[in-house]
C-alpha cells in the first residue's frame, strides 16, 4: 500500500515525466522557488513569428532566379526557367512562375527577400547542416536551438501562458528546444488533449480532476514542483486550445496539404489569442537530386503549394486585424549546386534566398545576389549574406530580444523590420 504522499509523488513523476528533457530538469535546482519565478532578460512584446522550413534543401536558383545571367542558362540546359515565363522583380532577377501570390505580395511591399544566405565553410549534409541553421552554430555540436534559448531567456515573461511556442507536426524541432521550456508538437488538434479511455467516456471528468489534484498541489523537492507545472501547463494549454479552434471562424479556404492545414492550425492557435509568439511548421520533398521538374520530385508544384498556403495564411491572419503583429520566415538547410547533374536534377550547394513576409517587413531585395561565375573550391555559391544576421535582425528588431545573449556573437543586423 503506498501512502498519500509516495502515491501524489509517483503520480506526478510517471504523468510529467515525458514532457521534460533531461537538460530541463538539470536546470531546475532547490533554490528556485519555481522555474517560471527566474528573472527573464528581455522585455519583449507581443510580435509573433512563424518559421516556414522548406526541408531537404530548396533549390534557390530556382525559386529567386537570376533570369539576367546567361551563365544560368549555360549552367542549366535543360532545369533553368524560360525567361518568358519568369516573374521579374528586376532586369536580372526574377521569382518562379508557380510563386504568383508571393510575387504579389512582393509588389505590395510585403515580401523581403535575402540573397545569398549561408555561413562560413558550409556543410553539405542534411543532418548537419538543419543542425547548424536550427542552434546557428557552425562550429559545435548544441542541444538547444536559438529559438528555443529565445524562450528560456524569455520565461519570466510568458509567465501565466500555457503555450508559448508550438510546432505543427510529429516531431519537435531542435530550433524550439531548450532547457527550461517545455514546447508541445501538435500533429493535429484532436491528439492534443487529455486523454483518456473513450470506451469509458463517464471516467474523463473524474480522472481530469485527479489529474488536477495529483499536479496542481506544491511540493517542497523543486524537481517534482516543476514537474507538477509541467504536467499541468500542457493539460491546460492543450484545454485552451480546444476552446481557440472551436471558436475559430473564417472564410477563407486553405489547400487540403499538409502544409496548408498546418498554416490554418497555426492560423486558429492565433485566432484564440493563447498569447503564442512562436509558430513553427515545415513542408519537406526538396532534395531535389533528380528528375527535379517532373512528377517523380516537382520542384515547381512544391513552390506552388508553398505559394498556396502561405497566401491563404496571410488573407486569413489579414481578415483577422492581426497582420500587423506576425512575421513569417522560411529557411532550408543549404541551397543546390549551380550546375545541373546527370539526373535532371540538382545537387547539395550552399547558399540560398530566404523569404521574410510582413505587414512590418521592409520589402524588396536585400543583400547582394552570390556570383555564378566566381564559385568556391566544389562549385558551389559563396554566401554574401551569413543567416545569422537574418536571425538577429528577427530577434532584435521584431522579438525585443538582446541578439548577441542568444547567438552568441554580434552580427550585422538587416533592414528587414519597419519600426
Amino acid at each position: 500500500m503506498l501512502s498519500r504522499r509516495e502515491f501524489l509523488k509517483r503520480g506526478v513523476t510517471f504523468v510529467s515525466l515525458s514532457l521534460v528533457s533531461r537538460s530541463m530538469m538539470m536546470q531546475v535546482t532547490p533554490g528556485h522557488e519555481t522555474v517560471f519565478g527566474q528573472a527573464s532578460t528581455f522585455s519583449g512584446n507581443s510580435n509573433l513569428l512563424v518559421i516556414i522550413q522548406l526541408n531537404g534543401g530548396n533549390d534557390g536558383l530556382n525559386t529567386v532566379i537570376p533570369y539576367g545571367n546567361g551563365v544560368y542558362y549555360d549552367a542549366r540546359p535543360k532545369l533553368a526557367v524560360p525567361p518568358k515565363e519568369i516573374l521579374p522583380i528586376t532586369g536580372q532577377i526574377g521569382l518562379h512562375p508557380k510563386l504568383t501570390n508571393l510575387k504579389k505580395l512582393y509588389d505590395a511591399g510585403r515580401v523581403a527577400i535575402v540573397q545569398g544566405v549561408g555561413y562560413p565553410n558550409a556543410n553539405r549534409s542534411h543532418f548537419r547542416s538543419t543542425d547548424i541553421w536550427m542552434t546557428a552554430n557552425p562550429d559545435t555540436i548544441e542541444k538547444t536551438g536559438w529559438l528555443g534559448r529565445y524562450l528560456d531567456e524569455s520565461i519570466a515573461r510568458f509567465h501565466g501562458v500555457k503555450l508559448p511556442a508550438a510546432n505543427i507536426g510529429g516531431t519537435l524541432p531542435l530550433t524550439l528546444v531548450g532547457e527550461r521550456v517545455v514546447v508541445p508538437s501538435i500533429a493535429n488538434v484532436e491528439s492534443y488533449q487529455f486523454l483518456t479511455d473513450a470506451r469509458y467516456p463517464q471516467e474523463r471528468e473524474k480522472r481530469l480532476r485527479l489529474f488536477q489534484a495529483i499536479n496542481g498541489q506544491p511540493f517542497e523537492n523543486a524537481y517534482l514542483d516543476y514537474l507538477a507545472q509541467t504536467g499541468v501547463g500542457a493539460q491546460q494549454s492543450a484545454a485552451e486550445l480546444q476552446a481557440a479552434v472551436k471558436k475559430y471562424t473564417s472564410t477563407v479556404e486553405y489547400p487540403k496539404d499538409p502544409f496548408a492545414q498546418g498554416l490554418k492550425l497555426i492560423a486558429q492557435i492565433i485566432a484564440g489569442g493563447l498569447g503564442t509568439q512562436i509558430l513553427y511548421v515545415a513542408i519537406g520533398g526538396f532534395d531535389t537530386h533528380a528528375e527535379q521538374n517532373t512528377a517523380r520530385v516537382n520542384h515547381p508544384m512544391l513552390l506552388e503549394t508553398v505559394d498556396q498556403g502561405l497566401a491563404a495564411f496571410y488573407q486569413d491572419i489579414s481578415q483577422m486585424g492581426v497582420a500587423e503583429d506576425i512575421v513569417m520566415m522560411t529557411f532550408s538547410e543549404f541551397g543546390r549546386r549551380v550546375r545541373e547533374n546527370g539526373s535532371l536534377g540538382t545537387d547539395h550547394g550552399t547558399a540560398a534566398p530566404m523569404f521574410v513576409l510582413g505587414n512590418r517587413v521592409k520589402g524588396g531585395l536585400h543583400g547582394e545576389h552570390p556570383s555564378l561565375t566566381r564559385l568556391d573550391d566544389n562549385g558551389d555559391l559563396i554566401y554574401t549574406v551569413d543567416f545569422r544576421s537574418v536571425y538577429a535582425t528577427i530577434l532584435e528588431d521584431w522579438l525585443g530580444a538582446e541578439a548577441q545573449a542568444i547567438l552568441g556573437k554580434k552580427f550585422e543586423k538587416l533592414g528587414l523590420i519597419v519600426r
